[in-house]
């Protein structure tokens, strides 16, 4: 069963940076990678998917989440992390979760044990306590992506996991969205530049170049061509 199927994504290069059909589904369970490197062309997909920006005629979505028709349900049923920190930095990591938690109207006690088990679950314990801006960027990420998972969400979908992480941040931060999907068996997607950081952590992959979706394959399809070829994947930037 598809989380939600993408036919006929049509934009204007002129309006929205990036052109022709993307067509793509996401099964649900899955972690599918957005590969491209056009940052522009990244958000236009991001933003449509979240419901911020809606598609020119041409768009048509079939699926449970119905992004046109139902855009309430819609919201309700993603949890989002953007590049850019939505955290409150002189805030705790407990006080920063019970704030997202309020907004999203959970009450009292159904706040407190989905805060308590999203800390444990996040690894956050021993710096929950702490003002977020005392956290190392990968933590910060890592409190992100909980907040966003606090209304246990269907599908979770993150721009740029990794970016501006050292190594060791990013591979902790593979490690927990493949926990996430694993365990709590959430839809993930995100978009991403790194071709490694795809085929590391999504079962799919969807290579978009000059606005369209060039390439559509498991990540063992791409890892293997890339070690065959010795590839290294080119992109149309100016999408």
């Amino acid at each position: 069963m598809a989380a939600f199927t993408v036919e006929d994504l049509v934009q204007h290069l002129e309006r929205l940076q990036a052109r022709g059909p993307i067509p793509f589904s996401v099964k649900s369970g899955e972690v599918l990678g957005l590969l491209c490197t056009c940052g522009r062309t990244r958000q236009t997909l991001i933003a449509i998917l979240m419901t911020i920006l809606y598609p020119v005629p041409g768009f048509a979505e079939h699926s449970p989440l119905s992004i046109l028709g139902n855009l309430g349900d819609v919201r309700r049923s993603m949890g989002i992390v953007l590049r850019e920190p939505v955290l409150d930095p002189a805030l705790t990591g407990r006080e920063n979760l019970d704030f997202h938690a309020r907004l999203q109207g959970l009450g009292e006690r159904a706040r407190d044990r989905r805060i308590s088990d999203t800390i444990d679950l996040f690894g956050l314990a021993e710096n929950a306590a702490a003002t977020v801006e005392t956290y190392t960027p990968s933590l910060v990420q890592r409190l992100e992506i909980a907040r966003a998972y606090l209304a246990h969400p269907r599908v979770l979908l993150l721009a740029g996991p990794t970016v501006g992480l050292d190594e060791s941040g990013r591979r902790e931060i593979w490690i927990l969205l493949r926990r996430l999907n694993r365990e709590r068996r959430v839809t993930i997607v995100f978009t991403t530049d790194d071709p490694e950081e795809a085929t590391a952590v999504c079962n799919r992959v969807a290579v978009v170049d000059g606005g369209e979706v060039v390439a559509l394959d498991t990540a063992e399809t791409f890892r293997t061509i890339m070690a065959v070829k010795g590839a290294q994947l080119e992109f149309d930037d100016t999408a």
